[in-house]
């Protein structure tokens, strides 16, 4: 799919120099729809929540080897032509990892997860679960860390949980956990 004007493509974007802030710390972008978004740096709060996530997912993984999946905090996908995107955790088969040469891995991951953070848009948040899910993902999850909740989004719909609610998804078989324990 070739880039209308004003976008730029998944190449173009991978080969513009990385951007720093004045003390040098990187400064983290998307490529949504083949515009480059800059996000501001998250709040510890996000970054706390973030992580904690991926504690548990790995943690989980970790007791069930057969699943050969991994949790990550950030790792970078060109999901299309026009969307290279950074969800704040995500998990992967570990084949997937076998060439990790590039900048990023090629398509979305087996499950996204975005948390929502005031600089982001619904129409951008809209566009990054859609072309997750339409280039192999099997689930995002989105975190509201206003409301404690969780929407978890698949070609099937949407399912949400709060409070004490144990989050499952199919793609972690025998996964549950109480969604208040992530905040």
């Amino acid at each position: 799919m070739a880039a209308s004007t004003g976008q730029i493509t998944v190449e173009q974007y991978f080969a513009l120099p990385e951007q720093c802030d004045a003390n040098g710390n990187d400064v983290k972008s998307e490529l949504i729809a083949g515009e480059i978004v800059l996000a501001p740096l998250p709040a510890l709060r996000h970054d706390l929540l973030k992580n904690q996530i991926c504690d548990v997912l790995r943690s989980f993984l970790g007791e069930n080897p057969g699943l050969s999946l991994r949790a990550f905090v950030q790792m970078g996908f060109a999901v299309t032509d026009i969307d290279a995107l950074i969800p704040d955790g995500c998990v992967l088969n570990k084949s997937r990892l076998q060439d990790a040469t590039s900048r990023a891995l090629t398509g979305a991951p087996e499950i996204a997860i975005e948390v929502v953070s005031p600089s982001d848009t619904a129409v951008h948040l809209r566009h990054k679960i859609d072309n997750y899910l339409r280039n192999g993902a099997t689930s995002v999850w989105v975190v509201y860390p206003e409301s404690r909740s969780i929407e978890i989004h698949t070609k099937a719909g949407i399912r949400q949980f709060s409070g004490d609610q144990p989050i499952e998804d199919e793609t972690l078989p025998g996964f549950t956990h109480p969604v208040s324990s992530f905040f």
